[in-house]
């Protein structure tokens, strides 16, 4: 266990001169591939390495079987600066502990999968866009009893649409994927950190560190 929080912390701190290059103005979805429980809560908190920065929080509810929701709002240091708000669904597929659920058989399924979509806007002082993302989260649960750490994938497409005061509006089409871990750290508190990767023709990489509380 030591171990793999050695290597977690070593890849953070390498990449973290390379995130400088984000795409501004855009936050990940930052989901693992297990919808809450229904009724239960969950609150995060990220700030976003790259050109500009974005300070954003994240509230998240369970409401439904292997369904769930999230609601966004902050800050962010693109096009010198406003607020950001979103929301997305998140929908499980399938756990690997329940296999005979995804009508599956044999050995245990090594990995969990679910989609999430959503829809994100920033309002800066020199203009707007708008981000609708969706894609798969695909994950796992490799820690122990004594520490749960989850890692997962989100590759996905999103539509991407920036509207500047005084130039012409441009939408694009891009896809990436996000490579995220969340490590227990004690009681209700998690560590966070998400790292995008898009096709973006400019600046096309972020990282995301946060903490989580879940009740």
């Amino acid at each position: 266990m030591k171990a793999i929080r050695l290597v977690f912390g070593l890849v953070v701190l390498a990449i973290t001169p390379v995130a400088a290059f984000a795409q501004a103005g855009v936050t990940p979805l930052a989901a693992d591939p297990f919808p809450l429980d229904k009724n239960q809560n969950e609150f995060r908190g990220y700030v976003t390495i790259e050109d500009d920065f974005d300070l954003f929080g994240v509230f998240r509810r369970g409401i439904g079987d292997d369904f769930d929701f999230g609601a966004r709002f902050g800050y962010t240091d693109a096009a010198d600066g406003g607020i950001h708000i979103g929301g997305d669904l998140r929908w499980g597929l399938a756990r690997s502990e329940r296999r005979e659920e995804a009508g599956l058989s044999g050995e245990e399924l090594p990995v969990s999968f679910a989609v999430v979509a959503g829809i994100q806007v920033s309002f800066a002082d020199l203009g707007s866009l708008i981000a609708v993302p969706i894609g798969v989260s695909i994950g796992k649960e490799v820690g122990n009893e004594e520490r749960s750490v989850v890692l997962y994938g989100i590759p996905f497409l999103q539509i991407y649409s920036v509207y500047p005061d005084e130039f012409d509006s441009e939408t694009d089409l891009e896809a990436g994927i996000e490579l995220g871990a969340d490590v227990e750290i004690s009681g209700p508190w998690i560590g966070s950190a998400d790292l995008t990767i898009a096709s973006h023709d400019d600046d096309n990489i972020s990282l995301a560190l946060g903490v989580i509380y879940r009740r």
